[in-house]
């Protein structure tokens, strides 16, 4: 699932839930989500996801 949100930095999150859940095939993607949020991976916005920048500028995405 990182990779979606490597491939789409800032996505909204009813865009980002039912993407994941149609196209990716991922049931239930809050828990995971969620994960990514605790890890550091993802920072949740107002209404959106979008990918760490640290994590943008250490892999120069």
């Amino acid at each position: 699932m990182l990779r979606y949100f490597l491939k789409n930095k800032s996505v909204g999150e009813i865009i980002a839930i039912r993407e994941l859940q149609v196209l990716e095939g991922i049931k239930d993607p809050f828990p995971i989500i969620n994960s990514l949020i605790e890890k550091g991976y993802l920072v949740k916005g107002r209404g959106c996801y979008n990918i760490n920048s640290n994590l943008l500028r250490k892999n120069k995405i």
